[in-house]
């Protein structure tokens, strides 16, 4: 499913963030990993909502429902849609 992950990640936190300082990039892990499961799994889903909210904005304001929803796909995933979307969708 979508791009192979980067291979330059930190080896103690998995993060590759180029432009932080590997003990900020420590403590940021730290808290985030402090955060339960749930709390975890909701700010995920809260960030890939917003990404949506923010791909869906950027396409063309003539696309059927259909075209954003393969647009949408593409973009968040890097390849086109391996089935077949209904076309009523």
């Amino acid at each position: 499913m979508g791009q192979e992950p980067p291979t330059d990640r930190y080896p103690d936190t998995g993060f590759s963030v180029k432009d932080t300082p590997p003990e900020v990039n420590r403590f940021y892990f730290e808290r985030i990993m402090a955060l339960s499961g749930e709390q975890r799994l909701l700010m995920g889903m809260s960030m890939l909502a917003t990404a949506r909210t923010m791909i869906l904005s950027s396409l063309a304001k003539d696309l059927s429902h259909r075209e954003k929803m393969l647009a949408l796909y593409q973009r968040l995933y890097g390849h086109p849609f391996p089935g077949i979307l209904p076309a009523n969708y």
